[in-house]
């Protein structure tokens, strides 16, 4: 899929987006994004994450997503992550990644690429086996409710040596309910708009919230991540020693003609009901 077309990432309509005003967005002194906001609450359900080898820099337990559209017959790209579960398989991403939403179908030929780097594929490739998304994604689409619902799990057959994807790049811990809207992130992607979607990239900072629809999402400016970086993990407690983190959401949608900010769906308890789903789909 040399020729694959980043997906670009799902654009608000400027008459259905509200900024959620009462947070206050800021530039520190190293230029990071900083958001002031309300205390968040704590976090009630949480999976470990675990190493295959440590790391320095950028993850090899993140990568790049190919696939087929069987709607419009074109190739695309995103990104996504490896997550820690007992079948050592998962994979997550955007739902509009594996679904393209209402009065579209599942993608084909869908590939997972862990550490993929200017056409390098270190670890080689891990086709997926079943995918897991919400039936709000499927059937609102780039709605609120829709982007509410955008993540999805997919299960992975082993690589070309017979590994499963976390036994061969690790897999991030994943934190699901409570109320913690605000976090310090670290996020990674394949943005077409930076070296042409061929290098991971990441970006870091505290998360503020958006509003859409009436649905409350995760939100950072600065990141300037466009099309392709779509699915890529938010990471809480990120180590570049270990190269991992515990996913708390992933990369959905941005404003129109922009990449002044991008948001993602709060990972609600029934996010982790799809998680055990697609573990136990192996």
């Amino acid at each position: 899929m040399a020729n694959a077309i980043p997906v670009e990432t799902p654009a608000i309509d400027a008459d259905i987006e509200t900024d959620a005003r009462q947070y206050f967005e800021q530039e520190s002194a190293n230029g990071s994004p900083e958001v002031v906001t309300e205390s968040a609450g704590a976090v009630d359900e949480s999976v470990s994450p675990t190493a295959v080898t440590p790391v320095t820099n950028f993850s090899k337990t993140n990568g790049k997503v190919f696939f087929h559209d069987q709607s419009d017959g074109r190739d695309y790209i995103c990104s996504g992550a490896a997550v820690n579960s007992s079948s050592k398989r998962l994979v997550a991403t955007a739902g509009h990644c594996v679904h393209g939403g209402p009065g579209a179908t599942w993608h084909a030929n869908w590939v997972f690429v862990p550490e993929y780097n200017n056409g390098s594929r270190p670890n080689g490739t891990f086709p997926a086996y079943t995918f897991r998304t919400m039936n709000d994604w499927i059937t609102y689409g780039a709605t609120g409710r829709g982007f509410n619902s955008d993540v999805a799990f997919v299960t992975t057959t082993t690589n070309e040596g017979g590994s499963a994807v976390v036994n061969a790049v690790g897999g991030h811990g994943l934190i699901t309910g409570g109320a913690e809207y605000v976090f310090d992130a670290t996020l990674f992607g394949y943005p077409a708009n930076l070296d042409g979607g061929e290098v991971m990239w990441a970006c870091w900072g505290t998360t503020g919230t958006r509003s859409v629809d009436n649905y409350k999402f995760h939100s950072i400016s600065g990141c300037d991540f466009g099309g392709g970086a779509s699915g890529g993990p938010w990471l809480k407690d990120y180590s570049n020693d270990s190269g991992l983190g515990n996913l708390k959401s992933v990369s959905s949608f941005g404003p129109s003609g922009s990449t002044t900010y991008i948001s993602g769906p709060f990972f609600r308890s029934d996010i982790r009901t799809m998680y055990v789903s697609a573990d136990a789909d192996w």
